[in-house]
């Protein structure tokens, strides 16, 4: 049962509130009917009562001849009235009497105080309605009440009580049906109220994912949500001040060790021996190209650009036109026409990375773009070995190195692809990497837009001229 209930807190709050409420309204529904129904079967026994202790005083003035005659006037469908000359026998199957029974024997006792009264019940059988419950005639007890009259002879009362009511109180209905509308309608209005700072605090939450150095929190509301927005604005304060504080003590660490290894290396042509002059300068030149990467790592994503609508096919056809300029080999297809929100220098240097990459150790490089419902996802092919199946999660991770197809030797310390998984996560989408079924490695980013377009096919890139452009070489 747990898999059908709602997800969501609102919706959780809105069934608790639902349930009940429709569990008050029935039990107010039915108490009220029980009541309705007990106020009706009281009158109406005490408007019977009443007629047939007027009509045993009329017997008790009448001759035997008329005593008949009355007696068959007053009989209906509803009561049967029978004389006797002395006590009639009870029915053979004959029952005590049940409370409704006993309080009509105690009216007629109170309206008949000087005349000897008895009664008791016989069950019958339902019979058949041509309409279901409660707009059905059924009838299921006789009530017998047997009267002595003055001065001689009985007259005997056989009612037959009616099953259930004739009719629903429609009014009554309409009311509580009002009612519960109007609570259901308060309820929604309050929970929605009640939850939507928790909306917006996850709303904040994911945003400070994609920007640190988003807007605050508004503190304002009841005492426990501007304790929250206080709190996570204070949150967002103490990360911007640690972030800030890494960033500035290693540039300082950055530009200090500058001086030494420039000092190494103006000793280190002081040397007479070429061979362990060239060593000492290389190491001196990879400790530079690493503490420079390790920088350029820790402060990528700290950056104060706002987040604007990016062309992305534009985007990616400018970096492959500076690329061919180069000479090197590359190839785009598919285009996404609603625009893509974004940092552009950020996403400028994801996909330059991934393409340096692939570049670097693939040879060609093929790009498409594949438009999605709420999102477009671009492959980045290259054709080069590939990685091995148990280490495409782990390149991902800084400074982790494939050896030796893949190290340090080209001019890389295992930062680009993490610097790519970081900005594809700080705009909300992810960075997957999975070797190609003919071959090569892909990576596979995925990102959301605002203008989600129609599915299906990506439609062929053509360029700014009209052309399909050939791989740029």
């Amino acid at each position: 049962m747990i898999r059908w209930l709602p997800q969501s807190l609102f919706g959780r709050l809105v069934l608790i509130l639902l349930t009940g409420l429709v569990v008050a309204q029935i039990l107010a529904a039915s108490l009220s009917f029980y009541e309705r129904n007990q106020a009706l079967v009281y009158f109406s026994d005490r408007q019977w009562a009443e007629q047939d202790a007027d009509l045993v005083s009329l017997l008790d003035r009448l001759p035997p001849s008329e005593q008949r005659l009355v007696a068959s006037i007053r009989t209906s469908p509803r009561v049967k009235i029978r004389l006797f000359p002395h006590r009639p026998p009870p029915a053979p199957h004959a029952l005590p009497q049940d409370r409704r029974a006993r309080r009509f024997q105690q009216l007629l006792r109170k309206l008949l105080p000087h005349h000897r009264i008895s009664g008791y019940l016989l069950r019958e059988p339902v019979p058949a309605a041509d309409r279901l419950f409660p707009f059905e005639y059924g009838y299921r007890t006789r009530s017998l009440f047997q009267v002595q009259l003055d001065p001689s002879g009985w007259v005997r009362f056989n009612y037959l009580r009616p099953l259930a009511v004739t009719e629903w109180p429609y009014p009554l209905i309409v009311y509580l049906g009002v009612l519960g509308v109007g609570i259901l309608l308060l309820s929604l209005w309050a929970v929605h109220l009640a939850t939507r700072p928790l909306r917006d605090l996850a709303n904040a939450a994911e945003d400070l994912g994609r920007n640190i150095r988003r807007p605050s929190m508004p503190e304002k509301g009841p005492i426990e949500v501007r304790r929250a927005a206080r709190a996570f604005n204070d949150m967002q304060n103490r990360l911007i001040q640690f972030i800030e504080g890494r960033t500035r003590l290693l540039t300082a660490i950055s530009h200090d060790l500058r001086t030494p290894i420039t000092r190494m290396r103006l000793r280190s042509e002081l040397l007479d021996d070429s061979g362990l002059k060239a060593k000492f300068i290389r190491d001196l030149s990879e400790m530079e190209a690493m503490t420079r990467q390790t920088l350029d790592f820790l402060q990528g994503l700290d950056t104060a650009e706002e987040e604007q609508p990016i062309d992305l096919t534009a985007l990616l056809e400018t970096i492959v036109a500076d690329l061919g300029e180069q000479g090197l080999t590359v190839s785009l297809s598919g285009s996404l026409d609603p625009p893509l929100p974004g940092r552009p220098s950020l996403l400028r240097r994801l996909f330059e990375n991934l393409i340096q990459n692939a570049l670097a150790y693939g040879g060609g490089v093929e790009i498409g773009i594949h438009p999605g419902d709420r999102q477009v996802e671009i492959r980045i092919r290259d054709h080069g070995p590939g990685i091995p199946i148990d280490r495409l999660e782990k390149v991902l991770e800084p400074y982790y190195r494939l050896d030796p197809s893949r190290g340090h030797e080209r001019g890389g310390f295992g930062l680009g692809l993490s610097i790519a998984r970081n900005i594809a996560e700080t705009h909300g989408g992810r960075l997957v990497l999975r070797n190609h079924p003919d071959g090569g490695l892909e990576a596979r980013i995925t990102l959301p837009y605002e203008h989600p377009s129609t599915n299906g096919s990506p439609t062929p890139y053509h360029g700014k001229n009209g052309r399909t452009p050939e791989p740029l070489s």
